[in-house]
């Protein structure tokens, strides 16, 4: 049985970040609290600071 995603207002205890880092792009994969992996997505280094990890650090 799969695992539903928390509502995203709430705290995470841990949110993993699965990168796979190419020259000009990140691939990231997130896992919120043991939930299924996300779907993948691609960004620059920059977007995967300043947008993904600052955006769940607000959520905590």
């Amino acid at each position: 049985m799969q695992k539903q995603l928390p509502n995203s207002t709430e705290p995470h205890a841990t949110i993993k970040l699965g990168v796979d880092a190419h020259a000009k792009v990140y691939c990231v994969a997130p896992q919120v609290d043991g939930a299924t992996p996300q779907p993948v997505q691609k960004m620059t280094f920059d977007g995967l600071l300043h947008y993904y990890v600052a955006k769940q650090q607000r959520l905590d």
